[in-house]
């Protein structure tokens, strides 16, 4: 495999220290074989990439997303479709993540393992993925998708959670997912704004059956994420032994210094509610989703100001649905208005792949790691926003491959 060489690049390596100019970095066998500054070394048989202008750096991981909610409507999306029109929709969310520089995802509820294999084959482009299959729900919890109004059973689409009540029930259908071979598992511990019967300040499950998820992740040898807003949610979440606390929108400081005592992690994903609270009307969200979205926003900054001030973990999510699929890169910007420039690019980075447990091979720009990298237009660092043109990512390499080039 002929050698790549990028020069003349601001790298930001995202490993915690400044960006370096005048800086040079060369992928061999879709590994990052040396790093350096100044004099460019010499190769005989090497592809070359000047960089001027602009920032070399590791390829974004979005923690927090959703192949298969590519409706703005997420109460009918089920009835509409055929089943295999779900699918076709899916890739192309999938491909349209990569695109936006996310070279690995981590899918919170909804895709198969199907998914994660395909891409591993190079029989579809998109992010390195790692997922969790379906999702478990309590009877009229946030994935159970059925109006208050109706009295039918749960209907079933290829994405459907799994509505699962008591220890024995959940046990089950968490097993079957693992037997099914996700990558982890995703359970709904509170109410959330998608579905229309619940409410986002509530409690679902309780201790014994959260635990019972965790008992069988843990057997596995995996962990578990949870959907939750309240601060009572949470926290139940946490004496259960759940890894990584999603949204946390409702987070106060004193729910912050438990998660942090318990070893939680915390997956803000402010995207979501930012850009669907300001285009909801127009995409045609439904009224009781729109009302929702925009009351936990409120809080949305702040629970992350009080995550940072408690040293909490924290990832990086969009958890973006329908045609906020193709936003996903405002999560930078917007957490950047709370931690800072820097913090918020290291959280979509380095921070993703410690979430995730793959930090030996991506995350950052080190020698022996994986070739994921991007290229951007200019200083991200200096104009976070960049991210959200598409434009400005140049150039998307992923396990050394060329992804995505116009330079």
């Amino acid at each position: 495999m002929t050698l790549k060489l990028f020069y003349n690049a601001q790298i930001f390596d995202c490993t915690g220290g400044e960006p370096i100019d005048n800086g040079w970095l060369v992928v061999e066998e879709g590994m990052i074989r040396e790093v350096g500054i100044g004099p460019v070394p010499s190769f005989a048989d090497v592809e070359k990439f000047d960089c001027h202008g602009m920032t070399l750096m590791p390829g974004l991981i979005d923690a927090h997303i959703h192949l298969s909610l590519f409706d703005n409507d997420l109460g009918t999306q089920h009835r509409r479709d055929y089943p295999a029109m779900h699918y076709v929709k899916a890739l192309g969310v999938l491909k349209d993540t990569l695109d936006q520089g996310f070279t690995t995802a981590r899918d919170a509820g909804g895709a198969d393992a199907g998914f994660r294999v395909a891409v591993e084959r190079g029989l579809v482009p998109g992010p390195r993925l790692t997922v969790c299959g379906k999702s478990l729900t309590m009877t009229g919890g946030h994935a159970d998708m059925r109006y208050s109004t109706e009295i039918s059973a749960p209907a079933i689409s290829p994405f459907s959670a799994v509505v699962a009540d008591g220890v024995a029930e959940v046990q089950k259908a968490a097993r079957e997912q693992l037997r099914q071979g996700v990558d982890h598992l995703k359970v709904m511990a509170g109410g959330g704004c998608a579905s229309q019967a619940d409410e986002p300040d509530t409690t679902q499950y309780t201790i014994e059956e959260l635990s019972s998820v965790v008992h069988e992740a843990s057997a596995a040898n995996k962990k578990v994420l949870a959907h939750c807003y309240s601060n009572a949610s949470m926290r139940l979440c946490a004496d259960a032994g759940i890894y990584s606390i999603e949204h946390g929108n409702y987070l106060n400081a004193e729910t912050a210094k438990y998660l942090k005592g318990k070893g939680c992690w915390l997956v803000p994903t402010l995207t979501t509610y930012f850009y669907m609270s300001e285009h909801g009307e127009e995409l045609g969200i439904p009224p009781y989703f729109l009302r929702k979205m925009k009351e936990v926003r409120e809080t949305a900054l702040q629970a992350v100001r009080c995550a940072a001030d408690a040293g909490l973990d924290i990832g990086s999510g969009s958890d973006v649905v329908g045609d906020g699929q193709y936003h996903k890169n405002m999560e930078i910007s917007l957490k950047a208005r709370v931690m800072g420039v820097q913090a918020a690019i290291i959280s979509a980075t380095r921070e993703n792949a410690r979430l995730m447990k793959l930090e030996k091979k991506i995350g950052t720009l080190e020698v022996g790691k994986e070739a994921d990298i991007i290229l951007v237009a200019g200083n991200p660092l200096k104009n976070p926003e960049a991210f959200e043109n598409r434009e400005n990512i140049k150039l998307i390499i992923q396990r050394g491959l060329i992804r995505k080039n116009i330079l």
